[in-house]
């Protein structure tokens, strides 16, 4: 009688497709998004991108490029949307709703938006119509200050603390 091997000895050809795909893949990336005048000082933008790039390592995404912008551009979010297809990402950080005009719907048209404070996930909406991704991609007239009003300032409490004690 010949000894048949036993099951173990067969290789798992799922198990190792499956090590083949856990060395090719990479973790998500994401853009992170600022809006400079709601920053008073170089220090303030500094600890922006800072807590912006914790949440994404919180997230699990790896910071794809650092987008900080001002008011000399009014094609805001369609800079935005570009600048997401070129790097292949799909999720955007940004410190508040603030810095993307206080409506994360400009957003979501065409990425997921995650926030820093307060720590949120707004999803990106599929089967946007085309008048609504044509809004959001509108070129801005307005400077955020009806945002930056409702949102008590640059930033909440919350970030002003925690920034003025690491002074």
């Amino acid at each position: 009688m010949t000894d048949a091997p036993e099951p173990d000895d067969y290789p798992d050809p799922l198990a190792e497709v499956l090590e083949q795909a856990k060395a090719l893949a990479r973790p998500d990336k994401a853009v992170i998004y600022i809006f400079r005048p709601l920053l008073t000082t170089k220090a303030d933008l500094d600890w922006t991108e800072f807590y912006a790039r914790q949440r994404a390592h919180a997230l699990g995404l790896r910071v794809a490029r650092v987008l900080a912008v001002d008011n000399s551009n009014q094609d805001r979010m369609g800079m935005l949307c570009r600048l997401l297809r070129q790097l292949d990402c799909a999720v955007v950080i940004t410190p508040s709703l603030a810095h993307v005009g206080g409506n994360p719907r400009r957003v979501t048209a065409f990425a997921e938006l995650q926030t820093v404070d307060p720590a949120q996930c707004h999803h990106w909406r599929t089967r946007v119509p085309r008048y609504e991704l044509d809004e959001a991609l509108a070129l801005e007239t307005q400077d955020h200050s009806d945002a930056q009003a409702s949102e008590g300032g640059a930033y909440s409490d919350s970030i002003q603390d925690i920034m003025t004690q690491r002074r």
